[in-house]
């Protein structure tokens, strides 16, 4: 757009004061000629004041805005109608339907491009605006218009008719029984819009009311000055002779203070361009630095934000984390407090082993028996506590392959929300520069009408002026009616513009209460945030916890495995000497039946010395039979010993199967919690992605609302500027009025004297008239070759604009990416630098383990070199005392006491005990 200087009146008339002085004397005597016959009218000019004042004034709203400068003229000031405006507000309405369609076609495209599962809208809404029956018989108005090119094609017919009430037709959105909160649609402001226009248009056809009325007005007021006219001529009949003389005077005096006036009012246009050019380039430079300021602000404050956003989800994933972790440790208290049970009841059972072994000692073959059930009965439970101990490490491995998926899914969807924005940024900047031109070029068209308009309505003043020259007085009359009809089209667009200030505050209002909402919908979703983080951070605590008592656990089964270890030691030492004390017997046994044989031998030899000896012998028999007899009634005990301890392990075996039925229920238990965790897990996933499509609808609604201000404000700005100008041509116009009226008088006081000298000087004016027309004609030219350089140049200019637009976009996402690629290398550093440090600790742990149990292994070897050796001893001792005391009384006493022992057992032994898992479980590990 061309800017354009305001010049003040008061300046041009202290130009015209200073530049006085410098006409000649002749001039000075034909100006203080033409006052000195002022005071003959005014009694008319107190008529005419008179007549004004009953004319209504419309005065200004309070608040009123003023700007300095005035950029453009409206393309309806220079009409006496108010059909050209409401024309032009029915061609808005109709671009604004056509805007309308062509974002829902976009709209619906985007949708189906992104497949998501969501419906579209039912319909949309379709507005039609369609005049009076009167005009539906008219060519070319009735016709339904259903693109924004053919509405704009009607709007220039429409604008030949005269102002007719419109009525609007208009198809309402039918909506889906089953609503979807996926899609919502952004509020555009049409409605808003239309229902204004509705109003102006009413308000329209009011001012057209009253303009009726202001022109039957305006016909009394002509045909009262009909008859002034005609009273007028008459009087002029009566005094011409004497006044045409005066006349001819004062109009030679009048055309050289025109052709002064003229040449002064070239050397001030000369001036004022200079002035506009200079200003020009100052107000480019200007807007170029303010547009450079407002594009780079917003950037810098969209990428910091972007940078809390994804801070906020690194932190809700860790959050995530924690949650599960707390409950991994829950279930870890779980286990340590079923493991504590276990470990009491093992405590118990072995109090009773300790009691029991002193009574199974004496028993070797049932402890034989006993043993090889307990090792089954041990390998048993070794395979369930590596199973146990399998599960364990299958579910921690679990646990962290779940975490990774989980973190890189979130990394994932923060990359494909971050590409989303810049897309829909993109198409935002697009969409707004789109409409940015078409305004221009909206601008342009009008402007060029408003040209046309002005240059034609300059050749039809020219015009008019010769025939006002030619017919008068009437010229001078018709002059000052058009002067009054200007004035009162201006007082109509003033009107206008207090309207459209009073919707535009009105959109104002709205769009705060708007942003109120969002605000209040940011806060809500804020609150839900800060809960789902308190839930997190306990969640987390109690996974730690969890862990704690896991860990506590593993260092007691360890313990105990230990202690199982060393009694599995202690009675494999008690068999080897049990073994060593049968071998020892047997051996005594064979030595004493080969000497016996011998004894024999040499009694069959010596029969008839050793008879007293050979009584001996049967002596000797009868006992080792009477031992024979003894021995097989310990067999029979033996034997039955036996049965009793396979009815034990048939009882142990019960109760182990009861056992395992009770924990399979508990491990139920466990995978329905594994399932449940899952779900919500699913659930909490589900969250994040509709708060995600949240946020996005509630980026795309502010995204509109800032298009929405930036509408607004600029159609205040223009409206300011519209009224600035229109303040100052009223006061233009007011000073014209008042010297056309100082004329008036002049003329009329001229007309009476310089009638005479008027048909000399006309041939000189019709020759200037043809000097000015060419001269137009040239400067018209002139101006079609400036508008367009003027063109051309503003093309090149949005041009380079779009390029360094483009590259300065491509240079950010280029500097997101990097961004994005740095923030990822750094958290892989610290996920390997942390994963580190753990398998580290992990393998110092291990090793310090297999260290303890190497030292452990080492001292219990030690212990039973020691007991061994401290069992050959004792057995050394107790052949030589059986050696020296082999004469057969202390071996039946040894006899006799160990049956009664057994006796004794047996009657204290008649309920027997049943032999715990744990205890069996102990004697089979080596």
């Amino acid at each position: 757009m061309s800017a354009l200087k305001v010049v003040r009146v008061e300046d041009i008339e202290r130009s015209n004061t200073e530049d006085f002085p410098k006409s000649t004397p002749r001039e000075n005597t034909t100006q203080n000629a033409e006052y000195i016959n002022t005071t003959e009218l005014d009694q008319g000019l107190a008529e005419n004041e008179a007549e004004e004042s009953q004319d209504k004034v419309y005065p200004l709203p309070q608040n009123w805005p003023k700007i300095p400068q005035v950029f453009r003229r409206k393309s309806c000031e220079l009409t006496k109608n108010t059909s050209p405006c409401v024309n032009k507000a029915v061609s808005h309405l109709e671009l604004i339907q056509g805007i309308i369609e062509e974002w829902f076609k976009e709209r619906e495209e985007e949708c189906k491009d992104q497949a998501v599962a969501l419906r579209q809208v039912g319909s949309k809404k379709q507005l039609r605006f369609s005049r009076s029956m009167d005009d539906e018989e008219r060519k070319g108005s009735g016709e339904k218009r259903n693109s924004s090119a053919h509405s704009r094609k009607s709007a220039s017919t429409l604008s030949s008719h005269p102002a007719t009430p419109l009525s609007i037709n208009g198809v309402g959105a039918v909506q889906d029984t089953e609503q979807q909160g996926g899609l919502d649609i952004p509020y555009l402001g049409a409605e808003d819009v239309i229902e204004e226009v509705i109003t102006l248009l009413a308000r329209l056809e009011n001012d057209r009311i009253e303009t009726e009325k202001g022109l039957k007005n305006e016909k009394d007021r002509v045909v009262r000055l009909n008859n002034k006219i005609d009273n007028l001529c008459l009087r002029r009949m009566t005094e011409l002779p004497a006044i045409v003389q005066r006349e001819h005077e004062a109009c030679i005096m009048d055309l050289n203070e025109l052709s002064w006036h003229c040449n002064y009012g070239g050397r001030n246009l000369q001036r004022v361009q200079n002035k506009t050019s200079a200003a020009e380039l100052l107000n480019k430079r200007l807007k170029d630095d303010i547009e450079f300021v407002k594009k780079h602000i917003p950037l810098v404050e969209e990428k910091l934000e972007l940078e809390k956003l994804a801070m906020e989800k690194i932190k809700n994933a860790q959050n995530s984390t924690t949650t599960e972790l707390d409950n991994t440790k829950e279930r870890q208290e779980k286990t340590k407090a079923k493991s504590s049970e276990a470990e009491k009841k093992a405590q118990t059972e072995r109090g009773h082993i300790k009691k029991e072994l002193d009574t199974v000692r004496d028993a070797l073959t049932a402890i034989s028996e006993e043993y090889s059930q307990a090792k089954m009965t041990y390998n048993a439970y070794i395979h369930q506590v590596n199973d146990m101990k399998q599960q364990l490490k299958d579910n921690d491995e679990e646990l962290k392959v779940l975490d990774v998926k989980n973190e890189n899914a979130k990394v994932a969807e923060e990359m494909q929300a971050a590409k989303v924005r810049d897309i829909q940024t993109k198409i935002a900047e697009a969409e707004f520069e789109h409409n940015r031109l078409e305004n221009e070029n909206i601008q342009l068209q009008q402007e060029l009408v408003a040209k046309k308009q002005k240059n034609d309505s300059r050749i039809r003043d020219l015009e008019n002026k010769v025939k006002a020259k030619d017919g008068k007085l009437r010229a001078i009359l018709l002059k000052n009616q058009e002067a009054e009809m200007e004035v009162q089209d201006f007082y109509d667009k003033i009107t206008d513009c207090q309207r459209q200030k009073v919707a535009d505050e009105k959109n104002i209002a709205r769009i705060q209460k708007e942003m109120v909402k969002l605000g209040q919908q940011m806060a809500v979703t804020m609150e839900e945030y800060n809960k789902v983080l308190a839930i997190n951070q306990t969640i987390r605590e109690q996974l730690q916890n969890e862990e704690e008592k896991a860990f506590k656990m593993e260092e007691s089964l360890k313990g105990t495995a230990d202690t199982l270890r060393r009694q599995v030691k202690d009675e494999v030492h008690t068999r080897t000497v049990l073994v060593a004390r049968i071998s020892n017997d047997t051996t005594d046994l064979s030595k004493y039946k080969t000497d016996t044989q011998v004894k024999n031998q040499k009694a069959k030899k010596v029969a008839d010395d050793v008879v007293n000896v050979v009584n001996e012998v049967k002596t000797k028999v009868e006992k080792l039979r009477s031992a024979k007899r003894d021995r097989l009634q310990k067999k029979v005990t033996l034997q039955e010993q036996l049965k009793e301890t396979e009815k034990q392990e048939e009882e142990s075996k019960q109760r182990f199967k009861e056992k395992l039925d009770s924990i399979e229920p508990h491990h139920k238990h466990l995978k329905d919690n594994v399932l449940a965790l899952n779900k919500r897990l699913d659930h909490m996933e589900w969250k994040t992605e509709q708060m995600e499509r949240q946020m996005g609808d509630w980026d795309r609604e502010q995204g509109t609302m800032d298009k929405l201000t930036n509408n607004t404000q600029k159609a205040i700005d223009e409206l300011t500027e519209v009224l600035e100008e229109l303040t100052l041509q009223l006061e233009a116009s007011q000073k014209i009025e008042e010297g056309l009226r100082g004329t008036y008088n002049q003329s009329q006081d001229r007309f009476k004297i310089n009638e005479q000298n008027h048909r000399k000087f006309k041939d000189d004016r019709s020759k200037f008239l043809r000097q000015t027309e060419a001269e137009i004609e040239s400067k018209l030219a002139v101006n079609k070759e400036l508008a367009s350089k003027y063109r051309q140049a503003q093309n090149d200019y949005l041009n380079l604009k779009d390029k360094l637009l483009n590259n300065f976009d491509n240079r950010v996402n280029q500097e997101a990416a990097i961004k994005d690629c740095r923030q990822l290398q750094s958290l892989q550093k610290r996920m390997h630098g942390a994963m580190l440090e753990y398998f580290k600790y992990r393998g110092l742990y291990n090793q310090s383990e297999l260290g303890r149990m190497e030292n452990e292994s080492l001292s219990n070897t030690d212990k039973v070199v020691e007991l061994q050796d401290e069992m050959n001893v004792a057995l050394k001792k107790i052949t030589e005392f059986l050696e020296n005391q082999m004469d057969g009384q202390t071996a039946r006493k040894i006899a006799w006491d160990a049956i009664k022992k057994q006796n004794q057992q047996k009657q204290a032994r008649s309920p027997l005990p049943v032999i715990p898992p744990i205890r069996q479980g102990s004697m089979v590990q080596v």
